[in-house]
C-alpha cells in the first residue's frame, strides 16, 4: 500500500514540472515574440532607407514568429504527455498541425 502512494506521489511530482515546463515553453514563446516585434519596432522608426511597415516586418519579424511557434508546439507537445484522453490529445494535434501551416506559410512568404 505504501508503495502504491509512493508511486502516486513521484507521478504527481512529474506532472507539476511537465506542467511548469509548458508554461516555460510558453512564457518563453511569448517572450520572443514580444522581444521580435519591439525590435522590429525599433528598425521602424529611424526607417532611413524608407521601407515600408510590411517589409520591415516581414524581414525581420517573421524570424522570431517561427521560433516563438516552435517553442508554443513544444508546450503543446508536453501538454499531450500530461492530458491523456482522446478529446485533449485531438484538440493538441489540431493545435500543433494549424501552427505548424503557419510556420510554412510564414516561411514560404519569406522566400
Amino acid at each position: 500500500f505504501s508503495m502504491l502512494t509512493f508511486e502516486h506521489v513521484i507521478m504527481d511530482l512529474f506532472k507539476i514540472f511537465l506542467h511548469w515546463l509548458a508554461f516555460f515553453f510558453t512564457a518563453l514563446s511569448i517572450g520572443v515574440i514580444c522581444f521580435g516585434f519591439l525590435k522590429s519596432l525599433k528598425l521602424l522608426f529611424p526607417n532611413k532607407e524608407k521601407l515600408s511597415f510590411s517589409k520591415i516586418m516581414r524581414d525581420n519579424f517573421d524570424k522570431y514568429i517561427l521560433v516563438g511557434l516552435q517553442f508554443l508546439i513544444i508546450a503543446d507537445i508536453i501538454d499531450t504527455i500530461i492530458l491523456r484522453d482522446l478529446q485533449n490529445i485531438i484538440l493538441v494535434l489540431l493545435i500543433v498541425v494549424i501552427r505548424t501551416i503557419m510556420s510554412w506559410e510564414i516561411e514560404k512568404h519569406k522566400s
